[in-house]
């Protein structure tokens, strides 16, 4: 089986990017917020990954894992492997899930969720995501903006054990 390696961020914006028109983040001190998270996933559902770049620091420090590679260091070691990717996908979708939850302390604010999509690759092949979604976000400025992304997508869960056979009693 061919292993598709898929940034958190490019398969978030793939499974949202249809239905939602992606916005650079105004210059607001309003918090992320669910409407916001969306954003950022049809930023990436649209398969220019200037689009979504609004949205994240730009210092070479920062973390951003993945799904494949694991990790990404500095956004533009992750605007590359993004972009070398869509090159190889057709359409990309994302649904944000109920779950979607954004906790705020300070200038930080980070926010959890899971997200449902799928990646059509160009050669037809297709990968169902169910994957979980945390980013870390920061004001500066007077804008929030994602400093650690992690898009994770976990193992597919074991069939339930077989049940052990019984014997039938024996007669005396």
């Amino acid at each position: 089986m061919k292993r598709l390696t898929i940034p958190l961020a490019l398969a978030l914006t793939l499974v949202g990017g249809p239905l939602l028109h992606a916005q650079a983040p105004a210059a607001s001190v309003s918090p992320p917020d669910r409407a916001r998270l969306e954003q950022v996933l049809a930023a990436w559902s649209s398969l220019d990954v200037s689009r979504p770049a609004a949205f994240y620091a730009k210092d070479a420090g920062l973390a951003f894992y993945d799904v494949a590679p694991r990790k990404y260091n500095g956004w533009a070691e992750y605007e590359k492997g993004a972009s070398d990717l869509v090159k190889t996908v057709e359409s990309l979708t994302f649904r944000l899930n109920d779950d979607a939850r954004v906790h705020l302390a300070g200038d930080l604010a980070w926010a959890t969720a899971t997200v449902d999509g799928e990646i059509v690759n160009k050669d037809g092949s297709r990968l169902k995501l169910d994957a979980r979604w945390t980013s870390v976000w920061e004001k500066r400025g007077g804008t929030w903006v994602i400093v650690h992304d992690h898009f994770s997508q976990p193992l597919p869960e074991p069939p339930p054990p077989k049940p052990a056979p019984t014997s039938a009693p024996k007669k005396p």
